[in-house]
């Protein structure tokens, strides 16, 4: 659970800088970088949900064990 965590910590600062990298190419007119950083962080948001969906299920699957180890 730790990687996942870190992941998610990484994931994190990924989309805020590409955020702020976003907003300072939008002030300074760079329309290059600005598409750049809206595709990016398309795919930042989109590992995100993954990363989401994987925590969940195996969430899921850990107390689904853990329910029948308890039941005998």
């Amino acid at each position: 659970m730790t990687k996942y965590f870190i992941l998610n910590v990484v994931l994190n600062f990924a989309i805020a800088f590409i955020v702020y990298s976003a907003i300072m190419s939008f002030q300074a007119g760079n329309q290059v970088y600005l598409f750049i950083s809206i595709a990016l962080l398309v795919v930042m948001v989109y590992f995100k949900v993954v990363l989401l969906k994987v925590v969940k299920s195996n969430s899921n699957k850990s107390k689904i064990s853990s329910n029948k180890k308890g039941v005998k």
